[in-house]
């Protein structure tokens, strides 16, 4: 078995894993099924408390680009 790790590879798997969560998270609050505000108060409360405790905070970088995201997503309200 090959150990080598592709690293363009990687991103794009990791990339992919994101932007998926990132739209079932957007159709959830766009659906009205999540409500937008109260979900991105919880997200930047985790961030918030996860911070400290992370000495490298890339990681952090994919939930601020969900909270992003959610900023922006039209609600069951706006698309009529």
């Amino acid at each position: 078995m090959n150990k080598d790790v592709d690293p363009q590879a990687l991103s794009a798997a990791v990339a992919g894993f994101l932007a998926c969560h990132v739209l079932t998270c957007r159709f959830l609050v766009q659906e009205g099924i999540v409500d937008r505000e109260r979900f991105i108060a919880y997200l930047e409360t985790a961030i918030d408390e996860m911070s400290p405790g992370i000495e490298d905070k890339r990681p952090l970088f994919s939930l601020n680009r969900l909270v992003d995201g959610l900023r922006t997503a039209p609600t069951g309200k706006n698309l009529q």
